[in-house]
């Protein structure tokens, strides 16, 4: 059965948004080449009509203010329709518009050939095809500081991720019972210089928009030199300094607010928890074909911290030296889990990566600051020697 938007918007769309993209595309072409008596082929039915069925103030390129000209009636000078994008470039301002338009055919055009243009809309209706075009029509020139609004929003539009509900539901009972609210825990993204490139940008971006899809605003820890550059992006920055210094002020925060603290580099794009069997055995036939079986869950950093704080201070419960029980957890270190289906999802003395974690309130370790490299390892074997164990969860990567 074909999801509805409805369904896409509360990501339970099995279709990602490139590949719509790619139908949307498609399909434009397939449309017109019948019109001209020809024949091609597109997408599958399925994400076709799926990408169709987007609402245009729902692409991302739609313009993110209104505008003179609508972006339903988007058209060339000579007529030529334009379709609202399902994409956005980087550098596009907050009120221009991303749009597709079919080529016209020319005299040596051949049937079944004949593509789509990429074209950018001006709030008065101007179409342009050039990025230089622009910004002589601007005066000035276009960065990728224009476009971190529009690249957030393309971060939100792109998700498609598990209810929560359904997703916590695979929390042992115990588990569910010590279940976190989401302002139980301090927030904290580490992150310097990283507002001068392209990439850089949509990387914060695209860690912004998955907290602020749960309702969260999480605080960014910066260089100084960066911070005013952080807070004209709108976001809750300050100084953090650099690394260690940084993610010990997130721990110091955290604890004066009586929260756990959960840390967060400013370049994930995606947060994946694997739910199945454990392997028979460590072959790699075996791990790969329960990694395969598994149901992957697309979930927020926020729903991932707070499934693994419960799991954290389940694990504490069941401690018969509370001196002893674990306060740091975190998730496999690679980008793909398969492997850890060889094992059981949580082990008690692996290594957590510092990309991702979280400390339970009462843990007064913090970060070797003379340290300048692997300092995660140092702050995992710390825990391990203090608190007896951490809790990797082999399963959410």
């Amino acid at each position: 059965m074909v999801k509805k938007f409805a369904d896409i918007a509360k990501g339970k769309c099995k279709f990602g948004r490139r590949n719509m993209r790619n139908a949307m595309v498609m399909e434009m072409r397939r449309q017109e080449q019948l019109k001209r008596g020809t024949k091609v082929s597109g997408k599958g039915k399925q994400v076709t009509v799926a990408a169709q069925e987007v609402p245009i103030t729902q692409r991302a390129g739609h313009p993110l203010v209104k505008t003179k000209a609508k972006p339903a009636e988007w058209k060339t000078i000579p007529g030529k329709a334009i379709t609202v994008d399902l994409a956005r470039v980087p550098w596009l301002p907050d009120d221009w518009g991303q749009g597709v338009k079919m080529t016209n055919p020319i005299s040596r055009s051949t049937p079944g050939q004949g593509g789509t243009y990429t074209v950018w809309v001006a709030p008065c209706g101007r179409v342009f095809y050039h990025r230089a075009a622009m910004e002589v029509f601007l005066g000035r020139t276009l960065s990728v500081k224009d476009g971190f609004n529009g690249q957030r929003r393309l971060a939100q539009l792109q998700g498609k991720r598990t209810d929560e509900k359904k997703f916590f539901e695979i929390l042992t009972p115990a588990e569910r019972k010590r279940l976190p609210k989401a302002d139980e825990l301090h927030f904290c993204i580490v992150s310097a210089r990283r507002t001068e490139t392209a990439e850089g940008l949509q990387g914060i971006a695209q860690v912004q928009a998955l907290f602020q899809s749960a309702a969260v605003e999480p605080t960014w820890y910066v260089d100084e030199p960066s911070l005013e550059e952080y807070k004209k992006l709108g976001l809750k920055a300050v100084v953090g300094g650099k690394l260690c210094p940084a993610r010990n002020k997130c721990l110091v925060d955290a604890a004066r607010l009586g929260k756990a603290c959960v840390e967060v580099s400013d370049d994930i794009s995606r947060w994946e928890y694997y739910d199945g069997a454990q392997a028979k055995d460590g072959s790699d036939d075996a791990v790969n074909a329960a990694h395969a079986a598994a149901t992957c869950h697309i979930i927020t950093p926020v729903a991932a911290a707070r499934f693994l704080l419960a799991k954290l201070r389940a694990a504490q419960a069941l401690a018969p030296d509370k001196s002893k029980a674990p306060h740091l957890a975190g998730v496999y270190p690679l980008g793909s889990c398969s492997r850890a289906f060889g094992g059981p999802e949580i082990q008690n003395q692996h290594f957590i990566l510092g990309d991702f974690f979280v400390v339970d309130v009462g843990s007064k370790l913090r970060f070797d600051e003379e340290m300048t490299l692997k300092e995660d390892y140092d702050f995992t074997a710390q825990h391990i020697f203090t608190h007896g164990s951490g809790i990797p969860c082999t399963r959410m990567n």
